[in-house]
């Protein structure tokens, strides 16, 4: 071969390594660096979703119930619900007394009154109603209808210590009293015996509370219960159970044949057949109007 053909292909294979070595060099040079992963401190951010729930509309507003803080009348306030009310059935008798004291069937409902006993007044003279509620049916055990009296003068809003007048507005029913047998009744109740007092004075720190004997005595007034012969039976009326000072005090349910000083009152056989009636279970309560 000759010197000048070998030369030639040297040259030409060089050329070849040369532009293959050049070719691999831009392409690893041009690569891609793959990126790293996260680590603790570079988190992936995520995206929170947060939901507002809706407002109550105007539909959605019910009533709450709340008792005074002088007197312990219980009343009504606006307030939200979130469930419709139940249905609810009373005779018209009992939901005119209840309109005419401010108070409703859904609010017995509210507070969980399942008896109820009212007083409708005319003057100092009375007439005495008991209701029932089951599977929010209220009906009037008629049995239990009466004449009875409440204070001398009357009933009113603006009670004040003397002013014989009897409390208006609705208000639980406390504990039985008696002086000798003690009668049939679901409430809770208590034996009157010599030591047995009514504070009536609003200087003292036991202003419209009921006391057994006289070793804390502070008060220049107090019912000596047992020489109130009308005391023989009754129930107490959660009246001013906060003691306001002068709002009035001792108002009870018990036997009386003429107007009270502000108390309600009716003839003996009724008062035993409302206690033979009343459970402290059903949280009773009594509308004064």
């Amino acid at each position: 071969m000759k010197k000048k053909t070998v030369v030639i292909i040297a040259l030409v294979c060089l050329a070849i390594i040369l532009a293959s070595t050049a070719i691999t060099l831009y392409v690893v040079m041009n690569k891609k660096k793959p990126q790293p992963a996260a680590t603790k401190d570079e988190a992936i951010p995520t995206t929170t979703v947060t939901a507002t729930a809706p407002q109550n509309t105007a539909a959605d507003a019910t009533t709450e119930t709340s008792p005074d803080p002088s007197t312990g009348a219980i009343t009504e306030t606006a307030a939200d619900a979130t469930q419709a009310p139940a249905a609810l059935s009373a005779p018209d008798t009992m939901t005119e007394i209840l309109a005419q004291g401010g108070s409703s069937l859904q609010q017995l409902s509210d507070i969980g009154c399942t008896q109820l006993v009212t007083v409708s007044s005319s003057g100092s003279s009375a007439q005495l109603r008991f209701f029932s509620c089951e599977n929010n049916t209220w009906t009037e055990d008629e049995t239990l209808f009466c004449s009875g009296f409440v204070g001398r003068n009357g009933v009113t809003s603006d009670m004040h210590e003397g002013g014989n007048a009897s409390p208006f507005g609705l208000y639980h029913i406390g504990d039985a009293f008696y002086i000798n047998d003690q009668p049939a009744t679901g409430l809770n109740s208590f034996r009157i015996t010599s030591d047995t007092y009514w504070v009536d004075d609003p200087d003292s720190s036991h202003y419209n509370q009921h006391m057994e004997g006289t070793a804390e005595k502070d008060w220049n007034s107090a019912e000596h219960m047992i020489d109130i012969s009308g005391y023989r039976y009754g129930f107490v009326i959660d009246y001013n159970t906060a003691a306001a000072y002068g709002k009035g005090s001792a108002i009870f349910f018990h036997i009386s044949s003429n107007p009270t000083a502000g108390c309600v009152g009716t003839d003996e056989s009724s008062v035993l057949a409302y206690l033979a009636k009343l459970n402290a279970s059903a949280n009773p309560f009594i509308m004064i109007v």
